[in-house]
């Protein structure tokens, strides 16, 4: 499924309820999960259940459609201005930026 797909989908799933919700009340879902992935990804690495990590990521994207759509954003097109195919300061793919290195 493509970026506007999924949007379109949370829209036709979750737009009124959202809208009812509100943008602040929706962000406080959002950060909900991004807590919940936090949580799993804390552990010690062989520990991490790559399932629940999978659900929670799914969340997290499906969270921030509800936020663009209430804000009436194409992720798509955020994510394909933002993300061209190269890193957007040194212009290289992979990036080579050194603030990138640990």
């Amino acid at each position: 499924m493509d970026i506007a797909t999924f949007q379109s989908l949370m829209k036709e799933l979750y737009f009124v309820y959202d809208n009812e919700r509100g943008i602040h009340r929706t962000a406080l879902w959002l950060g909900e999960e991004l807590g919940e992935l936090m949580h799993e990804l804390k552990k010690n690495p062989s520990k991490i259940n790559k399932t629940a990590v999978a659900e929670e990521l799914a969340d997290i994207y499906a969270w921030s459609a509800s936020i663009a759509n209430l804000l009436d954003i194409s992720l798509e097109d955020a994510i394909t201005k933002k993300y061209p195919g190269k890193c957007g300061k040194c212009l290289h793919n992979p990036c080579i930026c050194a603030k990138n290195l640990p």
